[in-house]
């Protein structure tokens, strides 16, 4: 399309709104500058005037030309189809009206060139239309464009695709190679921004747990009745008190809600005959801190039921260099929880946000590793990233590529080491590499669109049966793709069809109109033109250039709506068309709305039954645009309804009926239940003009045996009620618990005994003890208390009928079948190694190392015994909680100042300074954190006979494993040494010597505190001192009279710590040293500083 079209879509389109309905015609009109609607202007409706009116003399003239030009023949719903339809997407509506314009052009010159010629005459000077044209379209282009900017200007909306690019759409689309956005936000944040929250102070609509904890502020209701009638409203006062009347103060503070009621209970027990109600009023609030990198940090009062997210919300959430993944709860002085609200985001899992508590912090600290991820994929943003960095993992984060992700080059671009920026290409067509390929901390990933479209195909769109992709032959032309007239549908508009070729290289898209009567009909040879690839071929309906005849049908008949109007419809082909009248129908009269020539509206009736027969006085003719309604008989009287409730098999409103009573309201609502109440029931009857109600009480086995006086008949708007057996009688039940097949509870019979129940319940399992059971029941004291008493049977007794302890049950018993003590007590303990006969053996309770070794075989002769691994799950447990505290406290003890001191930082480099070295404590804390403990006990063996009776000869337990290694004769140094190092362990040597070996100690080296992790699993520090602790021993010894072998065995690690001062954060941690030993014990692990 050249650029004069581009400017004329706008003016079209502006045309289209001043045109009637009706086809019209107008003259063209020349370059002047109307100021007031031309007399030869085609006919407008008054707000087609107007509009025209409020133009610009240019867009007026510009208008005109158009209409003289085109004839004016588009109707606004061809209008609406070429926005709507998908097969008009690529047309718009003034390439349809140059189109037709050019097939006119063509058509004159042919009638042109038939004529005969004349002699030439002096032609006419030439009316010069084209610069009012043109500047009336550089008008309204301009208007056009800002319209259209200010558009822009106020529909973006954060995190917004752009309008119309839905995910599917992004799917198909292709564009240009690298061609991708880079505008992206960090992920989850917006959840704060938009979220409009409100965190409540008093839930009343939350039940209390009966865990809830009691503190000052809360209003605890207590309700007496009986002996004495009262109720207070109690708040526990700033002491933890509260003060009952005729009791007293209690305290209640620190008490869980079932602790409070069960404590005030009894204390409402000393006054005889009054029973007692206690519940929760309005709770109290919370002062919390939210911390960190949050909006709006700072202390706040909130709900008792409020979570970490609730927080979150109320300050605005994080900021954008706050963590999303790292929320921490912290509760006296502890991390007590972390919350990645990922979790809560991508999966909705809301497990780890937890209910806060007074006094709590929560805190935000730093965002992690911040990856952004552009183009071809399903959620495009920055994310943060923890635990796994693998471009795998991004991708899921982003939800997966879409199909036109081009996957043989994703570009990654990256800062290497604050000093360039590098770009790498990765082809990973067939995803093997996005496991192991790893995205760093800034990172920019971009996946790319591909960019080849179908090239061998021309497009048939329109009115045609066949429409769509067509490939493209060499000589194919339009009659290869249309063939005949068979293939349109009906109503196809023969005079005009369109090409509309696509641009080539600079070229701009051209447009071929042709007559589809001369093609298909005629034969014509010239309009069978060639295609191209890419061609577009439109087929248009009649209806494009003129307003199909619609009427209007509603009211009772089974599809009412707008139906087309064909040739010669009246009104029995308009009731047919929609479905037929239905059964409620008003027959005697029918109703059509018209609007005349003169636009005035007026009213036609007819009679359906006489125009449903062929009746021509009533079977009248249907005009364009009539709305024809079909009335209900119900316009003229209601229907009468009556409804039954409760204890009835189909309960609900049914039709009342001439002389309809209550049994034959029953029947049709399927009968009574077998619960059914005969004895009473309720008729409510409402007076329909005062609306009164009064109630009749009936005998409803009476009214259903006929009794005229129980059975009335029954009026509109009656409501009879069915009761139910049970509101006279108590379900009774009793209760059996413990080593039965089925456990629960069962309906209480009469004369239910002991063995009955059992019975009922599946019998008594293997394991139950018959020797032993107990029966609770419920008893009610002389003072209208009630108690439970319990008493002992011997189940056995009472299986063999025993009258004794086979008792008769009353409501509410509860039998416990009690278990055989010690039934099946199954433990495993495992060996491996070298042991004569490793696996995994059963123990019995109190069984002894030595005893259990000893079944097994014994020791192999290359067993190493000071390297014997011994674990045990209670001491995993109780180290993996050490190493947590541990970490903790190191949180505390490196982390609380150093916020503050980034905020006082006085330059751009003391800031970067002071966030790199929390980054390191950081690191330092997590990889504390993320040891794991092995469980392991030291322990000596030795031969069996010096082992029993030891204190080495432990009692072993459930889950115990025992490794014994063969002889190791190397020994490592590690730390820093010059060079780290595996030595051949010599009896003759120090660890000096080793140290000596392995190059000596580094510059940073303490050598001070170098320790050795032994081969037994304990870490002791090497001391060059005279006088030294012997823990074996238990006892100082002399240098020279210390024992060699404890120094340096086979199997052992010499550990060189590196000297704090070095690493000026390490300096605050006071004993770096005792924790680098502890680690080593409890997860065989040395912590590398350097």
């Amino acid at each position: 399309m050249d650029k004069f079209l581009k400017n004329r879509i706008g003016i079209v389109l502006a045309v289209f709104l001043l045109l009637t309905p009706c086809m019209i015609s107008a003259q063209q009109t020349g370059g002047q500058t109307p100021a007031a609607l031309p007399a030869d202007a085609p006919p407008m409706t008054a707000a087609g005037q107007a509009t025209f009116q409020s133009l610009s003399p240019a867009q007026q003239n510009a208008v005109m030309q158009e209409l003289g030009k085109t004839g004016g023949q588009l109707t606004p719903a061809a209008t609406e189809a070429l926005k709507v339809r998908p097969e008009f997407k690529n047309l718009s509506p003034a390439e349809v009206a140059k189109g037709k314009e050019l097939l006119q052009q063509q058509e004159a010159a042919k009638k042109e060139a038939a004529k005969p010629k004349e002699p030439e005459k002096a032609k006419p000077p030439a009316v010069k239309v084209a610069e009012p044209a043109k500047k009336a379209a550089e008008d309204a282009k301009k208007d056009a464009e800002e319209s259209k900017k200010k558009q822009e200007d106020t529909k973006q909306v954060i995190g917004d695709l752009p309008k119309g690019e839905s995910l599917f759409e992004r799917a198909q689309a292709t564009g240009k190679y690298q061609e991708i956005s880079l505008d992206l936000r960090p992920f989850g944040y917006d959840f704060f921004r938009d979220a409009a929250v409100k965190v409540v102070t008093d839930r009343k609509d939350i039940p209390i747990p009966m865990k809830y904890v009691v503190g000052p502020g809360d209003e605890v209701r207590i309700a007496l009745w009986g002996r004495v009638n009262a109720s207070y409203n109690l708040t526990v006062d700033r002491d933890g008190k509260i003060m009952i009347p005729g009791i007293g103060t209690l305290a209640v503070a620190g008490m869980t809600f079932e602790q409070m009621s069960q404590n005030l209970i009894k204390q409402a027990e000393q006054m005889t005959g009054t029973s007692v109600d206690i519940s929760m009023g309005a709770l109290r609030t919370m002062p919390i801190f939210i911390l960190g990198d949050v909006r709006r940090p700072g202390a706040y009062t909130i709900g008792s039921f409020a979570t970490m997210t609730d927080a979150l919300l109320l300050v605005g959430g994080p900021t954008e260099i706050g963590s999303m993944r790292n929320v921490q709860l912290r509760r006296k002085d502890k991390v007590i929880q972390t919350f990645d609200l990922y979790d809560l985001l991508l999966k909705g899992d809301k497990s780890k946000d937890v209910i806060l508590s007074a006094g709590d912090i929560v805190f935000v600290p730093v965002i992690g590793p911040y990856v952004g991820i552009a183009g071809n994929v399903k959620r495009p943003a920055l994310y943060e990233l923890r635990n796994d960095f693998s471009l795998e993992s991004l991708f899921e984060l982003a939800g997966g590529i879409i199909p036109t992700a081009y996957t043989q080059q994703i570009q990654v671009e990256r800062t290497v080491k604050n000093e360039k920026r590098i770009v790498i290409d990765i082809d990973d067509k067939n995803f093997a590499r996005a496991k192991t390929v790893m995205v760093q901390d800034a990172d920019i990933v971009k996946v790319f669109s591909i960019v080849d479209k179908d090239v061998n195909v021309v497009y048939l769109s329109g009115n045609v049966k066949k429409g769509g992709k067509y490939a493209l032959t060499p000589g194919m032309r339009i009659k290869d793709v249309l063939k005949s007239e068979l293939d349109l549908l009906p109503e196809t508009y023969f005079d005009y069809a369109l090409i509309k070729r696509f641009p080539t290289q600079a070229k701009e898209a051209a447009l071929l109109p042709f007559s589809l009567g001369d093609l298909l009909l005629r034969n014509d040879p010239a309009t069978n033109i060639e295609l191209q690839p890419q061609d577009n071929i439109y087929i248009f309906s009649k209806w494009f250039f003129r307003d199909r005849p619609v009427f209007t049908i509603s009211g009772e008949v089974r599809k009412s709506g707008q139906f087309d109007l064909a040739d010669n419809f009246k009104v029995k082909d308009a009731i047919l068309t929609a479905g037929d009248l239905t059964k409620n129908a008003y027959l005697k009269k029918g109703e059509i709305i018209r609007v005349n020539k003169k636009k005035e509206y007026q009213t036609l009736y007819f009679d359906v039954t006489e125009a449903l027969a062929d009746d021509p006085a009533e079977n009248l003719p249907i005009w364009d645009e009539d709305q024809i309604i079909i009335h209900s008989l119900y316009e003229e009287q209601w229907k009468e309804w009556v409804t039954v409730a409760g204890e009835v098999k189909n309960p609900g409103d049914f039709i009342a009926t001439e002389k309809m009573r209550v049994s034959d309201l029953i029947f049709k609502a399927g009968g009574q239940t077998r619960d059914t109440l005969l004895d009473q029931a309720e008729l409510y009857r409402t007076d329909w003009k005062t609306k009164e109600i009064t109630l009749q009480k009936i005998n409803l086995g009476k009214a259903l045996q006929g009794d005229p006086v129980e059975n009335p008949e029954l009026k509109d708007l009656d409501r009879l009620i069915v009761h139910s057996i049970w509101e006279r009688v108590y379900k009774k039940s009793v209760t059996v618990e413990g080593d039965v097949l089925k456990p629960g509870a069962y309906p209480l019979a009469d004369n239910m005994t002991v063995r009955d129940l059992i019975f009922a319940a599946g019998n008594v399992l293997e394991s139950a003890s018959l020797a032993h059971a107990e029966i609770s029941s419920q008893v009610i004291d002389r003072n209208n208390q009630a108690g439970i008493v319990h008493h002992k049977i011997n189940l056995g007794k009472a299986m063999a009928g025993d009258q004794q302890h086979n008792s008769n049950l009353k409501p509410y018993d509860r039998l416990f079948i009690q278990r055989i003590p010690d039934w099946r007590p199954e433990k495993f303990v495992t060996l491996a190694g070298e042991i004569m006969f490793p696996g995994r053996y059963m123990i019995n309770k109190g069984e002894k190392l030595s005893a259990l070794i000893e079944r097994s075989g014994g020791y192999k002769e290359k067993a190493y015994l000071r390297g014997a691994f011994f674990t045990r799950e209670r001491v995993r447990d109780m180290q993996q909680k050490s190493l947590i505290e541990m970490a903790d406290r190191l949180e505390r003890d490196l982390l609380a100042g150093a916020s503050g001191q980034i905020a006082t930082a006085l330059s751009v480099e003391e800031v970067a300074g002071k966030r790199a070295e929390m980054k390191q404590k950081q690191k330092f804390v997590e990889t504390i954190r993320r040891l794991k403990a092995t469980g392991r006990m030291t322990i000596y063996l030795g031969h069996l006979r010096l082992l029993k009776g030891s204190p080495y000869d432990i009692e072993i337990e459930e889950g115990d494993s025992l490794l014994i290694p063969q002889m190791n004769s190397v020994v490592g140094v590690v730390g820093a040494v010059m060079t780290q190092a595996s030595l051949i362990y010599s009896d003759r040597m120090s660890y000096q010597d080793y140290i000596s070996e392995s190059g000596g100690y580094a510059n940073f080296a303490d050598s001070d505190n170098v320790f050795v992790m032994k081969v037994d699993g304990s870490a002791r520090k090497l001391s060059r001192g005279f006088l030294n602790w012997s823990a074996p021993r238990e006892r100082w010894e002399m240098a020279g009279f210390g024992e060699r072998v404890a120094s340096i065995e086979p199997g052992d690690t010499i550990v060189v710590p590196e000297k704090i001062e070095r690493i000026a954060w390490l300096r605050e941690i006071r004993d770096i040293t005792q924790i680098m030993m502890n680690t080593a014990v409890a997860a065989a692990v040395v912590l590398k500083l350097w």
